[in-house]
């Protein structure tokens, strides 16, 4: 490409540009807006400088020697960073002077040794690398350079009707056949490369439209179709980095309609005061959508889903808490990671979810009020093994006055942890119900996992029956060794499937049968239980030259089943 003539232009253009080509070679590098100076900091890029440390650009707009002024703004720039209060918790150990300018071999030095002083090192970019990232990123120079950011915007314009949906969707007769319908559509995406900010790439199906995608960069997802079934089409919207949706952020404005006194009203209230992620009902909300790709437009009648926001969830993200008794024991243990926060004009919302994803706990602090509230409630924790998912049910069932929390540090001694009081929750008979129910449920498992080297998971309850839970408990009293007398329905008889050359059972006797039972999709192996018939009649058998099959009744319609414990015999 033709080299660019960067003392042209003025020193914002430059800054601009040169700002988002770092940030499209650095795609997880941030923007820094200034609120009283960048604090010597343009770009930010965690964890990207020597060592594992962070690396700092300070983009400049000089195209020249630099005069006695612009080397010492560069000065400043350098030591604003290294005192200002925000950057404390950096770890910066390099730090970048990106301008369209090559150094002098003295000018190169000069700025070494002012890092060297500083503690860190320090890198001149000059214009040699400008025009690396510039024939690399073409569309970038064009966008803020050339006047690429009108035909940009024309393109978006052509957009959405190249890819409106054939036939009944758009009525405008093109082909419906599944190849030209994918060409038609991925040309229409394809135009929209030159947009330096985004990336754009196509989905589309028929019948029920498809789940949220979960991918890296995916910003926005625009889909047209019915909800209710036929053809669908999907652009899934991708930033090229992380400071495209600075920017070229998307954004909407209008209203959501909320009858007061509603659980949505609460809900948006939540939101305004803390963040709170939710979703509205289908029709709440009408407004505009300003969005890349001609894909914003007005919203009528609209679904709003508002997701937690990435952010920097702090030090210390995995807890530990101990219950402790009002003599100080410790009667209870569980890990906890704190998996969002978010914040609102009244205060904070801090979200912690158990290991193993037994229970949620939500704490708000309202700033404002100077209160705090919290909130349990069970996770998602099927698929879980079961004896660390009893530990923290039993861990939720014992947070009740006047016992009390201490929370520390995972990895740390649990003594030099904090006191919590707030870990008593008041009593609440739905909650505390279905703990009861789950720990007898999960308390029958793990007596299962004694008898098992296989892991055993915590089914999907939703899907277990009454019938199925009353077998975990009677295997559970057969593993601890009870002999237990079932009978079986009047009308019925007892099969027992014998090699055909064994005698024929009479009377009273044992039969030995595998020992498996079903929990969820597994089938644990527990050996062999013996089932005794007692004064047993004969009712019918069948013979053939590999198997003999009876059948018995009993006078009382009773059989007695017991475990074989090998281990025991042997």
């Amino acid at each position: 490409m033709t080299r660019v003539e960067w003392t042209r232009y003025v020193g914002d253009d430059v800054e601009a540009v040169v700002a988002m080509m770092v940030n499209r070679e650095q795609p997880n590098s941030v923007r820094i807006t200034p609120s009283r100076g960048d604090g010597g900091v343009d770009i930010l890029d965690r964890g990207q400088g020597d060592d594992g440390g962070d690396a700092v650009h300070q983009v400049k707009r000089y195209t020249g020697p630099l005069t006695a002024k612009q080397k010492a703004e560069v000065v400043d720039s350098l030591d604003a960073l290294l005192k200002d209060p925000r950057w404390l918790g950096l770890r910066v150990t390099t730090w970048y002077l990106v301008m369209p300018w090559d150094p002098t071999p003295e000018l190169e030095t000069w700025l070494h040794e002012l890092g060297r002083e500083r503690g860190l090192h320090a890198v001149w970019r000059g214009l040699s690398y400008v025009e690396q990232l510039a024939a690399k990123y073409p569309e970038v120079i064009d966008y803020y350079l050339h006047g690429g950011r009108d035909r940009v915007e024309e393109i978006y314009q052509n957009v959405i009707s190249l890819m409106a949906l054939p036939g009944g969707a758009s009525g405008n007769g093109s082909p419906t056949d599944v190849p030209s319908v994918a060409d038609r559509i991925a040309k229409a995406v394809g135009t929209l490369d030159v947009d330096p900010h985004y990336r754009y790439e196509l989905r589309f199906g028929d019948g029920a439209w498809p789940d949220a995608v979960d991918r890296p960069g995916l910003v926005m997802t625009w889909m047209s179709g019915h909800a209710k079934g036929g053809p669908w089409i999907a652009v899934d919207v991708i930033a090229r980095c992380a400071a495209s949706v600075e920017v070229r952020p998307i954004t909407f404005k209008g209203s959501f309609a909320a009858k007061e006194g509603s659980e949505f009203a609460d809900t948006l209230r939540d939101f305004v005061s803390y963040g709170t992620p939710f979703t509205s009902p289908d029709d709440a909300y009408t407004g505009e959508l300003d969005a890349p790709g001609g894909l914003g437009g007005r919203l009528e009648k609209a679904r709003v889903t508002m997701l937690p926001r990435p952010q920097d969830l702090g030090d210390n993200v995995r807890l530990h808490v101990d219950l402790l008794d009002p003599t100080g024991s410790v009667l209870a243990s569980a890990d906890l990671v704190r998996v969002d926060r978010s914040n609102g004009k009244d205060g904070v919302r801090v979200v912690l979810e158990e290991a193993h994803h037994t229970f949620v706990v939500e704490d708000r602090y309202n700033l404002t009020g100077s209160t705090s509230s919290r909130n349990v409630h069970l996770g998602e924790f099927a698929g879980q093994p079961v004896l660390p998912v009893l530990r923290a049910v039993e861990f939720l069932s014992m947070c009740r006055p006047p016992n009390v929390g201490r929370v520390s540090a995972e990895h740390t001694d649990p003594e030099m942890g904090s006191t919590d009081p707030n870990w008593a929750f008041p009593p609440k008979t739905e909650m505390t119900s279905a703990l009861d129910e789950l720990q007898q449920i999960l308390t029958l498992l793990a007596k299962l996992q004694k008898r098992t080297r296989t892991t055993v998971l915590v089914p999907d309850f939703d899907a277990t029956s009454d019938p199925e839970v009353r077998k975990w408990d009677q295997a559970a009293r057969m593993l601890e060794g009870e002999e237990l007398s079932m009978t079986y329905p009047g009308g019925h008889a007892l099969i027992v499937e014998l090699p055909a050359d064994t005698p024929t059972p009479e009377g009273t006797f044992t039969v030995q049968v595998p020992f498996v039972v079903e929990v969820g999709t597994q089938k644990l192996d527990f050996g062999t239980k013996l089932v005794t018939l007692s004064n047993a009649t004969l009712l019918d058998s069948r013979v053939d030259d590999e198997r003999a099959v009876y059948s018995y009744s009993t006078p009382d319609r009773v059989a007695r089943f017991r475990w074989k414990d090998d281990s025991a015999s042997a």
